[in-house]
């Protein structure tokens, strides 16, 4: 398996592979070129990005503050990140989250005779936040910052309007995303994020997630992009979960870390769905 796979996608658009866990984005602007998340930070992504586009200044955003997308942060002075991922962006990884990593993500690469020599992920020296409006200038390219809270509290989306091109990290996916984690939002104020996603459908041409796995994309859609429909198919689908107008379905996943370790919830919808801990929906039981 490549550690890393380039894929041309737009005009001064790439995705970067990453052992195919995780996603980041290249946006090759006239006077700046853009990164969209580090990865695990396996390869040199200075060079990988300069090789696209030039020597120029390399602006560096993640999409939230999870490790396998901030963990190549310490190759650069600089990385922007949502106001409150920011946090937890600072903290350098142990030895026990190493393993953590390398036995959750990498052993389909290792098994196929990959290396982890020389990897040595880590924080950025400085991580500056971002928030809802900021724009993002590239020179030709500019990328507005839309907060949205939900897989994490600190979740952005990236929204270049000429291009129509939205980029929304782990908000949405082919597969259920998770939204019970111990610092995601409850399920109202995650659907309060996708509905102001959707009120702008009509403006977006793709939405680019920050995973793909072709294994699990029942729809068969195209690479690396969601359609505009997507947006709503996740605002109104957590609409009708809080209303309980869809089944729940049990999602065996314990987060003994968020204090009770019990089961989750599921729901799903045409493309991708939503696993939530069904005692933070947000809404006391019986209320609409």
């Amino acid at each position: 398996m490549e550690k890393l796979k380039t894929i041309p996608l737009r005009p001064d658009l790439w995705a970067l592979d990453e052992v195919g866990k995780t996603i980041m984005y290249v946006i090759n602007g006239r006077d700046k070129a853009l990164l969209l998340d580090t990865g695990f930070g396996l390869t040199d992504l200075k060079k990988v990005v300069h090789e696209l586009c030039g020597e120029k200044e390399i602006i560096v955003v993640n999409s939230h503050g999870h490790m396998d997308h901030d963990s190549g942060n310490n190759q650069f002075s600089r990385v922007y990140m949502g106001r409150y991922d920011e946090p937890e962006a600072h903290r350098p990884l142990d030895e026990a989250e190493k393993k953590r990593i390398k036995d959750t993500f990498f052993e389909k690469y290792l098994a196929e005779g990959g290396s982890l020599e020389g990897w040595n992920p880590g924080p950025a020296q400085a991580v500056l936040p971002l928030s809802e409006g900021d724009v993002i200038d590239l020179g030709d390219y500019r990328l507005k910052v839309i907060e949205t809270p939900g897989h994490s509290l600190g979740s952005i989306a990236l929204f270049e309007e000429r291009k129509g091109w939205l980029f929304t990290g782990d908000s949405m996916l082919t597969w259920e995303v998770w939204g019970q984690l111990e610092r995601s939002a409850v399920l109202t104020v995650y659907g309060a994020s996708m509905r102001k996603l959707a009120d702008m459908q009509e403006r977006v041409s793709a939405v680019f997630p920050a995973h793909w796995e072709e294994e699990r994309n029942p729809a068969k859609l195209k690479a690396y992009e969601l359609p505009a429909s997507v947006l709503a198919m996740y605002a109104d689908g957590i609409e009708a979960a809080l209303d309980k107008r869809i089944e729940w379905t049990d999602y065996p996943f314990r987060m003994e870390q968020a204090g009770k370790g019990g089961m989750m919830k599921c729901v799903y919808f045409p493309i991708g769905g939503i696993a939530f801990n069904p005692d933070r929906t947000g809404r006391l039981e019986g209320e609409v």
